[in-house]
Parts: structure tokens; C-alpha cells; sequence
């Protein structure tokens, strides 16, 4: 398994770099009179502890969650194509000159699956991207189902498309990618299902209420969140709850107190309830909204709290069919990804 860098490295690397600095100043300067090259050292190997630690963390915990990371496909059947998709198309102005119009991604199809077959979206959470998340796209693939993964702006094959902490610009550029799959000759006039992960999710339902089943049959938000303010953590203080998440944010610019439109437009909950308010929406909208969403979430979800899952699932009132608990599995579901897939794959496949 290749070795891949992700946002999480980058910022152990500087409070790696933050702390031999602090531990130089302090037996330099402050006690003077230590010696140089002792100093160095003592920084030096402080520095790789940290480093070689944390490393050695996340990389036997990656050790899973990548086990999907540049499989052979060609031993599977399944062909992993690139794709670019369009990005403010009809509106050029919108993006900086300096920077690309496209999101990168990529388009997941089994060999046996047929030309009529349902299209999958599939929109990825923060800070990770489409290969991320092909131990979700490939199974799909071998269900029947052609899968659109996309990098959104800022990670991967869209670094340079944006941020990855333009959250709004981010649920909102699912849009283009819908526009994108109903002009493509070999994926437009088929069944089209989203599905998103954390912050993917939000973009899922989010765009996903705007359309009609006709347009879009599906929607499935895993790992959501319900009040996107009641989710961000706000406390810096060391051993805090999430305080490694505020860090987190803050360091990537993540959107930490958002005022009240923009946080409306990153809460489920909230433009549920907004659309449910709507008296142009009437009693059989509801219940077909309500037959065309399913909720997945983990118990033990360090990032976001079970209570989203609740607050989402007490306004949609959903049936028993179109949600499911796991008892663990965390943020990432590890070691639950095949009955989360099971679900996914038996709500996709029902009437």
C-alpha cells in the first residue's frame, strides 16, 4: 500500500515542528548555557518521536481503511474510468481565473452491469475523496450500479478547484454533478441515486429534496449532520470533548460559527424543516420524501453526535425500513461497512 499524505499529516508535521521548537527555546535560551549540539539533538529526537508515534497511529489505522486504495480491477471486472465535471458551467465569472472550472473524479462500472442500469452518486466527507471511499464505490459497482465519485474542490484531483473548507460551495457543487450526469449520452435518462458520507451527506440531501423522485429516485445521508452549529466543536482547551476536532477545523478553516443563512444551508434538520413547512409541498410530497430517504449512523460517532441522527429522523419520521444504527464503528463505520453496504444496497433495489 502506497503511502498517502493527507491534511491530518501536514498538521502533525507543524505541532511536531511547533513542539522541538518550544523544547529548543526552552534549554537554549531560556536555560542558557546548555550546550548547542546537545540542544539540537534533544529537538531533533523530540521531533521524530512525535512524528514517528502519531505516523505509526494513523498509518496502522489507514491500514484499513485504504485496504481498498489502487486495487487490481482488472481482477474484479470493475473499471475505474476519470471523469471531469463541469463546475459553474453556465456561469464562468463565478470561479477565479487562476483556477480550474472541473471537478476530477471518476466513474466505477462492472463489466456485467447493463446500459439501463441506476446511476450512483456518491459524495465523499471531509478531508477525504473518491479513491477514499472506493470500499463503498466498488461493492456498488458489483451490485448492478454505475458510480460516480468525484473529489470535491480542494482534495485530490480538485485541489486546486477550491477549498476543501468551502462547505457551502462544496454541498452545492453536488448541483453541477447532477447536471453533469443527466447530459452524459451513457449515464443521462437512468434511475439516479445519491448518496453521501458525513459531509457528503449534507450535499445528499440537501440537493436531493430539491428534485422530484421522478429526477432523483434515492437519497441516502450516512453519518449526517442535523444542526450543522450543534456538531462544530467550539472548545480549544486540551482533553476537552473535541477539542482535537476544534483544532482540526480551525487549522483548515473550516467554518466554525457560521451566521444563520449559512448555517441553514450546511443543517439537514433545519432546511427539513423548512420544506416541510411549505404549503406547496402537501401531504403526498411528504410521504414520498419521506419513502426515498435513508439515514445511517453509528452510536459511537466521535465526530458527529447520534443526537443529529435523532433530530433528522424525528422530522422525517421515517419507517423502520429507511434507517439503521450501528452500536460501533465510529465516524468511518470500520469493520460495519458491509451491512451499512447491505442497507444502502436493499433500500437502492426496493420500490
Amino acid at each position: 500500500m502506497p503511502i498517502i499524505l493527507r491534511p491530518k499529516h501536514y498538521l502533525l508535521f507543524l505541532m511536531g515542528l511547533l513542539l522541538a521548537a518550544g523544547i529548543f527555546y526552552v534549554n537554549y535560551v531560556i536555560f542558557y548555557g546548555n550546550p548547542l549540539g546537545r540542544c539540537v539533538y534533544l529537538s531533533v529526537f523530540t521531533f521524530l518521536f512525535w512524528w514517528l508515534c502519531w505516523s505509526l497511529y494513523f498509518e496502522i489505522r489507514d491500514f484499513w481503511q485504504f485496504r481498498w486504495y489502487g486495487p487490481h480491477v482488472d481482477l474484479v471486472e470493475v473499471s475505474i474510468t476519470p471523469i471531469e465535471i463541469p463546475l459553474n458551467p453556465t456561469n464562468p465569472e463565478i470561479m477565479p481565473k487562476n483556477k480550474p472550472t472541473q471537478l476530477g473524479g471518476e466513474l466505477v462500472h462492472h463489466n456485467s452491469t447493463l446500459s439501463d442500469a441506476p446511476v450512483i452518486i456518491f459524495i465523499h466527507g471531509f478531508s477525504d475523496d473518491s479513491e477514499y471511499i472506493r470500499h463503498f464505490s466498488i461493492p456498488l459497482a458489483h451490485a448492478g450500479f454505475d458510480v460516480v465519485a468525484y473529489d470535491n474542490r480542494g482534495t485530490k484531483k480538485s485541489r486546486r478547484a477550491g477549498s476543501s473548507s468551502q462547505f457551502i460551495e462544496i454541498t452545492d457543487d453536488l448541483e453541477y454533478v447532477i447536471r453533469y450526469v443527466k447530459n452524459q449520452n451513457n449515464l443521462k435518462n437512468r434511475p439516479l441515486f445519491l448518496v453521501g458520507i458525513s459531509l457528503g451527506a449534507i450535499a445528499a440531501i440537501k440537493q436531493g429534496i430539491k428534485y422530484p423522485k421522478e429526477e432523483v429516485q434515492k437519497i441516502v445521508g450516512i453519518a449526517s449532520m442535523g444542526n450543522y452549529k450543534n456538531s462544530i466543536p467550539f472548545s480549544p482547551v486540551p482533553f476537552m470533548k473535541n477539542w482535537w476536532f476544534w483544532l482540526r477545523y480551525t487549522f483548515f478553516g473550516v467554518p466554525i460559527n457560521p451566521p444563520k443563512e449559512k448555517n441553514i444551508q450546511l443543517s439537514p434538520s433545519l432546511l427539513l424543516q423548512k420544506e416541510f413547512s411549505l404549503e406547496s409541498n402537501d401531504a403526498s410530497w411528504k410521504k414520498s420524501l419521506q419513502g426515498r430517504i435513508l439515514l445511517i449512523h453509528s452510536r459511537n460517532d466521535q465526530v458527529i453526535d447520534i443526537q443529529h441522527f435523532w433530530e433528522n429522523l424525528s422530522i422525517l419520521e421515517l419507517p423502520l425500513s429507511n434507517w439503521l444504527i450501528t452500536q460501533k464503528g465510529g465516524h468511518n463505520f470500520l469493520r460495519y461497512e458491509p451491512i451499512v453496504l447491505g442497507k444502502i444496497i436493499n433500500h437502492l433495489k426496493s420500490n
